[in-house]
């Protein structure tokens, strides 16, 4: 991944927007009286849609490629995992758009440590 500060604010940023995008997109359409596997899924389709939009609306200044695995690995999880909660208890959208971000913002972290474990590894 790149280690330059306008690619790293890039990806964060494209993160967190997937994350905020997901989470309130899957609270505004999913019905939470839905079963289980169904909403799960319904969640999970949904924030890879949202991912591939953010991936092509931010490719298009930050390169594609450093985008994809960290933003939609967040659009799936914040996808799967905010109609997980809301089956518990209704959830906000305002709530669902932090827990998004903060889904991101966890997803790139890790993203970004692996990859540096594995370019250490190379050398």
């Amino acid at each position: 991944m790149e280690t330059r500060p306008y690619f790293i604010l890039g990806d964060v940023s494209c993160s967190v927007t997937v994350g905020i995008a997901s989470g309130t997109a899957v609270t505004a359409l999913v019905s939470m009286e839905w079963s289980m596997l169904v909403s799960m899924v319904a969640g999970m389709l949904l924030g890879m849609t949202v991912a591939a939009i953010g991936i092509i609306a931010f490719g298009l200044c930050f390169g594609m490629m450093e985008l994809h695995m960290p933003a939609m690995i967040t659009g799936m999880l914040t996808g799967m995992g905010i109609v997980m909660l809301g089956s518990q208890e209704p959830l906000a959208e305002v709530t669902a758009g932090f827990l998004g971000a903060l889904v991101g913002l966890v997803i790139y972290t890790l993203t970004w440590m692996a990859d540096a474990l594995l370019q250490r590894e190379r050398s």
